[in-house]
């Protein structure tokens, strides 16, 4: 048999199939450097962004968390050792194990003003990419 065709980006038709079906907001993330590969439409209208400010960014990056704008950044900023979505996001990578609803507060930053949003998020191994599934992503 024949694998399946893959993008530019390594993604198969069939993940990508996937990922725009699913009507839970989702994001496909690659390992490293750990970006955002591409999101599908229930993402963008949850963060009210297109795929231009999503595709290449780091996932706080896109969720506006505040660690995401310190001068490390997402993912090195100190605050983010203990991140709850971002060591799920890890150990999917390391271990292939899914995660389901991880649960946080994230404070995000959006219009110039800071806001605690309840966060709940699944991840899934999807080829050499992981799934994050955002199950709640609302103000608290």
């Amino acid at each position: 048999m024949n694998p399946l065709p893959e993008t530019k980006t390594g993604m198969t038709a069939t993940l990508l199939a996937h990922l725009h079906s699913l009507e839970t907001p989702a994001l496909l993330m690659q390992g490293e450097p750990r970006q955002v590969v591409t999101a599908n439409r229930a993402a963008c209208r949850l963060f009210n962004k297109d795929l231009s400010r999503i595709e290449g960014f780091r996932g706080g990056q896109v969720f506006d968390c505040i660690h995401s704008f310190s001068e490390a950044g997402c993912g090195k900023d100190p605050n983010c050792e203990d991140c709850p979505i971002k060591n799920a996001v890890v150990d999917t990578f390391n271990t292939g194990q899914p995660h389901l609803n991880v649960k946080t507060t994230l404070t995000i930053q959006k219009d110039g003003s800071l806001s605690p949003y309840e966060v709940v998020v699944s991840t899934e191994k999807a080829t050499a990419h992981v799934l994050l599934k955002l199950m709640k992503y609302e103000l608290k």
